[in-house]
């Protein structure tokens, strides 16, 4: 129940992503030069969904004393960095003339975020047990006071 409010702005987070996506083929998009609003929706979806995981997995990283801070902490905010800066690339500009620069900074910029996911690999069922404990503490503390 503690986390409520980062679901809550992740799942916004989504929602404006899924717009974008909706978007993204119409051709009566606004777009000032290259940067169309899909682009901005990408970006302001991207970083709402994003933020409250990585702030999250940062809180816990940092209570259990993680080693690797510059991995866990650093690279995901510059992995977002990136991905932002191949949205806002046009997909004209090539690399080495085989794929699309855009990709190249995506496919970097999300293996850069990575660590907010995957390090350390039991978080998720540690919250589990977590709100598990705390749900049975606030029924003995019921039974207590009924009894």
């Amino acid at each position: 129940m503690k986390h409520v409010w980062s679901y809550v702005v992740s799942a916004v987070g989504l929602l404006v992503l899924f717009v974008s996506f909706l978007l993204f083929t119409n051709p009566a998009v606004p777009a000032l030069g290259t940067l169309k609003l899909t682009d901005v929706l990408a970006i302001v979806g991207g970083v709402l969904f994003i933020a409250p995981i990585y702030r999250d997995s940062v809180a816990r990283k940092t209570a259990d004393d993680a080693p690797h801070r510059v991995v866990w902490a650093t690279l995901p905010v510059i992995g977002v960095a990136v991905v932002c800066v191949g949205i806002v690339i046009p997909n004209a500009v090539t690399f080495f003339t085989l794929f699309p620069l855009a990709d190249v900074f995506y496919l970097v910029g999300c293996l850069m975020i990575l660590p907010v996911f995957v390090y350390p690999p039991a978080s998720l069922r540690r919250d589990m047990l977590e709100d598990l404990v705390e749900e049975q503490v606030e029924e003995q503390v019921e039974e207590q006071s009924k009894g």
